[in-house]
């Protein structure tokens, strides 16, 4: 049985997909952990005005994103689109997306990635 508990599991302070600013990532499981398809399972906090910079997923990955807490502005395959606690949104395998905080509160975000 694998555990981890989001809030004693150390903060990674870092930039993503060369975003504005540093984001707060906690890693929960990685590939080593996981026998399906899912890879990666984290924790990302994005301060007000930083962001997860615009990438793609032609390499067959498929990107899961679930707010927690926050608001900020989605962009996937060029639209845009404002996204607020409790939305879940899907990136399919081909697409490119970005996630910035442009407001005043600390955004909170679950990311999945699956292949």
């Amino acid at each position: 049985m694998q555990i981890r508990n989001l809030h004693s599991t150390p903060a990674i302070e870092k930039p993503i997909h060369d975003g504005k600013g540093k984001a707060f990532s906690r890693k929960l499981f990685g590939a080593e952990d996981l026998a399906s398809g899912l890879r990666y399972i984290a924790f990302t906090e994005l301060p007000p005005g930083s962001s997860i910079g615009e990438h793609d997923h032609h390499d067959a990955r498929e990107e899961v994103y679930a707010i927690q807490y926050g608001e900020g502005l989605l962009r996937i395959d060029g639209e845009t689109r404002r996204v607020k606690a409790g939305d879940v949104i899907l990136t399919k395998i081909g697409q490119s997306h970005g996630l910035e905080n442009d407001s005043q509160e600390t955004l909170g975000v679950f990311v999945f990635w699956a292949l």
